[in-house]
């Protein structure tokens, strides 16, 4: 009797099996008509000063409309540093866009349609729930990859909480990555997927494709949808992400609790903290074990735990007060620390064009990460090759602290002392800097091949 039964199911088995292709096959259709009339592509002109000279690059990506009146989202590396935005909508339209506002944390940018002169129909993307996303679950990666418009790539979800160290960077040089997990899937993202959207089977996006792995196949990534959801309204209602910071770095205590006496699941472990910051003011330090904040338990025993400890700290408002019960030397201390403002991670930059390279102004993150004593002069953001400043030994990361002995106190005051330098047609400088401690002198002649440059554009 049970053979008969089995053969029976055995027989049946084809047939169910061509019965399920065909509903996946037909949900895909739906979810993908639910969503393509609201995808965008994104044809921006970026600035990027990184090569020592200002090039004006044109670049591709994606964007999903969100809202009725044009707003679009996409990624902050698409359109964080665009001068001009062009946009392809469904009707094949072209309409011009400007940046409403970005974070680079998260790699999200808000842009805006001008419709003014627009006649079609508007269509806007219904987002989902990143949090009921399950392993396994198919899912529709939609965008513009290598400028091949309107494309459709199908997978699973490999994983919904991956990780990314804060030591990854976006091409325009800010950190990324802190405050969130990442959407991993088979399904195919390569670049000009970037901003496009991540769609399950019933049409609703779940994440915003940002990352393609050069180092193996099928393994993309995409912003979990229920931080695009934050970062949007902030940018909506505010023009920016705003955020807290004491200054804490830390690591998953995996393995390690036995060495710091803590129990299984429980606190986190400080492995640094940043000079003058609000954390060594109330003289936290490494090697405390945060176990509370504000009364609540925390714990971060594995690194995919650490955005959400961060993201904690990061959600009190500017100059609140904060309570850490922490775990020092088998004593447990309570620490009462003041939140500070996150400030601009990066500066804005400034093209020498007549000596070869590019600077940027020194902001306070930047101050910080790079251990500096404070943000006066101005970094190399790039050097160009075979420039004199390249003969010279001048180096990206280099802070230029005075040129032909004026010190440097700002950007300002160094655009101002080279164009002083370019009106009076001098042919050399001495630039004084700072390179991992030491003072270095690097002289530059100028190029009158490469034309000067008086003012920031």
């Amino acid at each position: 009797m049970r053979r008969t039964i089995f053969v029976t199911l055995l027989a049946a088995l084809p047939a169910w099996s061509g019965v399920m292709a065909v509903s996946v096959q037909q949900e895909i259709f739906i979810a993908r008509d639910k969503v393509m009339p609201a995808l965008v592509h994104i044809q921006p002109v970026i600035k990027n000063y990184n090569t020592g000279e200002l090039e004006k690059q044109a670049v591709i990506g994606s964007g999903i409309v969100f809202h009725v009146d044009g707003y679009v989202v996409t990624n902050y590396h698409v359109a964080g540093k665009a001068e001009r935005i062009l946009c392809t909508l469904s009707d094949r339209e072209i309409v011009p866009a400007e940046f409403v506002g970005g974070d680079p944390l998260t790699d999200i940018a808000v842009i805006k349609l001008d419709l003014d002169e627009y006649q079609g129909k508007i269509s806007v993307a219904e987002f989902g729930d990143s949090d009921s996303v399950s392993v396994g679950q198919y899912v529709i990666a939609m965008g513009s990859p290598l400028a091949l418009s309107r494309s459709v790539s199908v997978g699973v979800v490999s994983t919904k909480d991956r990780y990314f160290s804060s030591d990854v960077r976006l091409p325009s040089g800010e950190r990324t990555g802190q405050y969130n997990l990442w959407i991993q899937t088979d399904a195919a993202i390569n670049p000009g997927n970037s901003g496009g959207p991540l769609v399950d089977l019933y049409g609703k996006v779940i994440g915003i494709n940002s990352r393609a792995t050069m180092f193996a196949n099928n393994i993309g990534f995409a912003i979990p949808i229920n931080i695009v959801k934050e970062v949007t309204r902030a940018i909506l209602t505010g023009g920016k992400v705003t955020r807290s910071w004491i200054g804490l770095h830390c690591q998953a205590l995996q393995e390690l609790e036995g060495y710091f006496g803590t129990n299984l699941n429980a606190g986190v472990l400080i492995s640094s903290i940043d000079p003058g910051s609000p954390a060594e003011k109330s003289f936290l330090r490494a090697g405390d074990v945060v176990l509370e904040v504000d009364g609540n338990p925390v714990s971060a025993r594995f690194v995919e735990e650490l955005p959400a400890f961060y993201s904690l700290i990061a959600d009190h408002e500017p100059g609140a007060e904060i309570s850490l019960k922490v775990l020092r030397d088998e004593e447990h201390y309570t620490f009462k620390v003041i939140t500070k403002q996150l400030g601009e991670l990066q500066g804005e930059d400034f093209e020498c064009k007549g000596w070869g390279f590019t600077v940027k102004a020194i902001t306070k993150q930047m101050q910080i990460e790079n251990q500096l004593d404070d943000t006066s002069g101005v970094m190399v953001a790039g050097v160009k090759a075979v420039s004199t400043a390249d003969e010279g030994g001048l180096r990206r990361g280099d802070v230029v602290r005075k040129v032909d002995r004026q010190d440097v106190e700002s950007l300002a005051g160094f655009i101002d002392i080279y164009n002083n330098l370019t009106s009076m047609n001098a042919e050399k400088a001495l630039l004084t800097i700072r390179r991992g401690g030491a003072t270095r002198f690097v002289p530059v002649r100028v190029d009158r091949r490469m034309g000067e440059t008086t003012d920031e554009s």
